[in-house]
């Protein structure tokens, strides 16, 4: 776990050119494997992939025989830098976790065909297998087809539902938020997936198992939240701590279905949001494949 220390340690080892930008997040092996960090000075690929080809599920296309051949790009928004690595044969995204227990949440997605396949990884990041597809909101308002916003909402349903059987609140079933962002992947053979289960919750001990950060989780995706932070700025850590607990005390208060049933309202309102891009006709053929849940 990265410290305000930890970190200000590493800058300084950079700017006194002691240690090469590059390898910033593995400074402490220079104190703790001479050996070790010299290696790592003279490896050139991490000139290109920086630390993300050190992971277990990537360091095989990196370090392989066809290295060349392996690209690597970086996205992400409010979660951090993410890397995408891709190959001819794999792609792998690689991101810091959000949450205590995204990882476990993002394993049982993927083990139900809702969210990528999870790979092999570091404490403290997820590495998952990259979905080939396009997001729903990178489709053409002639590609919007009712039959295929029916088709999409029905998956999407049904996907929410084996989540829900699961003890999982997804809290982000963002079909399209008003900057045309999506976490709904349509893939070449028809199947959706989900994607960034940051601020999912695991209802697996509720009430008893619901933890602070849960509550955070919980209520930053809620519209009181966006109210309260208008009416406070933003800035008062001590109202906030308390908005939060207060709002953890009335989701104990609430069952599992109860709270898993916000996955149906935030999808409803990226349906909204589908009206305005694509047309009513196509957020009603969304609305009704997602009544099927």
């Amino acid at each position: 776990m990265l410290t305000p220390d930890s970190i200000a340690q590493r800058d300084a080892a950079v700017a006194s050119n002691d240690c090469p930008e590059r390898l910033w997040p593995l400074w402490p092996l220079e104190q703790t494997d001479g050996a070790l960090w010299r290696l790592l000075i003279e490896d050139d690929l991490i000139e290109r992939f920086s630390v993300y080809g050190l992971f277990p599920a990537v360091h095989p296309l990196v370090y392989g025989p066809q290295s060349d051949a392996v690209s690597i790009r970086y996205d992400g928004r409010t979660r951090g830098r993410v890397a995408i690595i891709n190959s001819e044969s794999a792609g792998v995204v690689i991101k810091p976790r959000q949450s205590s227990r995204e990882a476990e949440i993002a394993a049982t997605a993927g083990s139900l065909g809702a969210g990528p396949r999870q790979l092999p990884t570091i404490d403290g990041f997820i590495s998952e297998q990259f979905v080939d597809g396009r997001f729903l909101t990178d489709l053409t308002i002639a590609e919007a087809t009712e039959d295929r916003m029916r088709s999409v909402g029905a998956a999407l349903a049904d996907a929410l539902s084996r989540l829900h059987a699961a003890g999982v609140c997804y809290n982000d079933a963002t079909i399209s938020d008003p900057d045309g962002r999506s976490h709904l992947i349509l893939r070449p053979d028809g199947e959706i997936r989900l994607i960034d289960f940051g601020v999912a919750l695991l209802l697996d001990n509720h009430p008893e198992g619901l933890t602070f950060e849960d509550a955070w989780n919980a209520a930053r995706t809620d519209p009181m939240f966006r109210l309260f932070r208008q009416m406070t700025g933003g800035d008062d850590g001590e109202s906030l701590g308390r908005f939060v607990a207060d709002y953890g005390r009335r989701l104990a208060g609430q069952t599992a279905p109860e709270i898993q049933s916000r996955d149906w309202r935030i999808a409803d309102e990226g349906a909204s949001i589908i009206a305005a891009r694509y047309g009513p006709v196509a957020a009603d053929a969304l609305r009704e494949g997602l009544s099927k849940g």
